[in-house]
């Protein structure tokens, strides 16, 4: 009876934090979204931890050997045990909430905490902003090492279309280092291509919405989510390869794989976050915007090309 009676328990515990959740349409075709496969989607609500409450996710960052983290642009950090299998979302168990610091160990000031994108490198993670546009280094407990430099364009606020357009998306690349992007194309570039940039080298491809996240794809590649509201053609969130290995002049080539459009019937939210779990197997996480009317949703999935 005491082993049932923890095993229920478990699993109360575990539905509290991690419910099943459906976003495809009612007339689901696969062919609609060749160029991938879904694995898996989930619903988190995990309750307050340390008095941190766990939303406002805009990034993931995954490695086999450090586990999960997920990034608030409220300045928050979790630490997450994640079990995948059979290509399904076993478990996800919050293990820790922390606060992004200074170097001193201080709380980051409001207008200095607006995280938008995250990746591990072997240094710890790699964080991006908005508002106070930097790329800045921290150890896995939430604690700033160093900034990193940046192409002088995108050091400047004003250079970008709005404060909360500025560099949402981050990921390292064993060739050209960091690599980051603007929501946004800045003011002075053509509305419809982004650029991303490293310190030495810059990338442009046509814009399908804005840029949300960037992941690293196993060719070196890039993988770009990309998100586009409007009032009249609705929501449509992107999953883009660009092909930036072969990318000489002009445009670099790019590969839609996915475009999900709530006009089509998809359950679609503020997705913001993505990481690479293994191989061709990546996760994507929405922003709840701390709405009641919103939800953190988590979906596994596999690059079919």
């Amino acid at each position: 009876m005491r082993h049932i009676l923890l095993l229920l328990c478990l699993g109360l515990s575990l539905t509290a934090q991690m419910k099943e959740i459906s976003i495809f349409p009612q007339s689901y075709n696969a062919e609609d979204i060749s160029g991938i496969k879904i694995l898996d989607t989930k619903e988190l609500s995990f309750e307050d931890k340390n008095g941190i409450e766990f939303t406002d996710i805009s990034a993931l960052a995954y490695t086999k050997a450090k586990g999960l983290f997920a990034l608030s642009n409220k300045g928050y950090l979790f630490s997450l045990d994640l079990h995948i299998k059979d290509k399904k979302i076993e478990t996800l168990n919050l293990n820790k909430a922390m606060v992004l610091r200074t170097k001193k160990s201080k709380v980051l000031k409001k207008k200095k905490r607006d995280a938008e994108g995250m990746v591990i490198n072997e240094e710890g993670l790699i964080i991006s902003f908005e508002r106070r546009p930097k790329v800045s280094l921290y150890d896995f407990t939430g604690k700033k090492i160093k900034n990193f430099s940046l192409p002088l364009v995108l050091n400047d606020i004003d250079n970008y279309q709005k404060k909360n357009k500025a560099l949402e998306a981050v990921t390292f690349h064993p060739d050209f280092g960091i690599i980051t992007a603007p929501e946004a194309p800045l003011k002075h570039e053509s509305g419809g291509v982004h650029t991303l940039y490293s310190l030495s080298h810059k990338w442009q491809f046509k814009a399908s919405g804005n840029i949300t996240a960037i992941e690293l794809m196993p060719d070196n590649n890039l993988l770009i989510l990309e998100r586009d509201y409007h009032f009249f053609r609705g929501h449509v969130i992107t999953l883009k390869k660009v092909r930036i290995k072969g990318c000489k002049d002009g445009l670099c080539p790019t590969q839609t794989l996915a475009s999900l459009k709530d006009v089509k019937g998809w359950d679609l939210d503020n997705f913001e976050g993505l990481t690479r779990i293994e191989k061709n197997i990546y996760m994507m996480v929405s922003d709840d915007n701390g709405s009641f009317f919103q939800k953190c949703i988590l979906v596994l999935f596999e690059v079919k090309v």
